[in-house]
């Protein structure tokens, strides 16, 4: 079995350049903070399915399971502070009214938090995000369902991705 190098440790932002963009905000862009986190968490979120996805795999196929269930967005209902690991790891790395509002612009339900432009940015991002992941599973020989192939077996939340080998 192969081993896992531990990755290095994210630098650590200095206090002088913290006091600096303090120094430097502009404190009446009510959308910025929002926009900014949005666009952190999301990012978080999809490198931390996909990272999670081959040890998933690892571990269901090590058991004698075929296939496994990955969620690759927040499920219809997540919403303050309750959901899956997705919409979790969008509040990890941004608050609940943030991931809150991501969670609207995945499922195409209104919100006011972000602003429209960065709200468009996550939706195109999410997208080529998503599609270019299962692209990567498929060429990788795996069977790939989602959307409307789930939802003719039954399966009708838009967030689930089922991977088979």
């Amino acid at each position: 079995m192969p081993v896992t190098k531990i990755p290095e440790p994210t630098p650590l932002i200095s206090a002088d350049e913290a006091r600096q963009l303090v120094a430097d905000a502009k404190p009446n862009r009510s959308q910025a903070e929002a926009d900014t986190l949005a666009a952190n968490a999301l990012r978080w979120a999809m490198h931390n399915a996909e990272g999670q996805t081959s040890t998933r795999i690892r571990t269901y196929a090590s058991y004698g399971r075929t296939s496994v269930i990955l969620k690759f967005a927040p499920g219809e209902a997540d919403c303050a502070g309750a959901g899956n690991a997705f919409y979790n790891d969008l509040i990890a790395n941004s608050n609940v009214l943030v991931a809150d509002a991501i969670s609207s612009i995945i499922h195409g339900r209104d919100q006011a938090l972000i602003s429209p432009l960065q709200s468009m940015r996550l939706l195109n991002e999410y997208n080529a995000k998503l599609v270019a992941f299962l692209r990567r599973l498929k060429r990788a020989g795996y069977d790939v369902k989602a959307g409307e192939e789930l939802a003719e077996q039954g399966i009708h939340d838009n967030s689930t991705v089922v991977v088979s080998w």
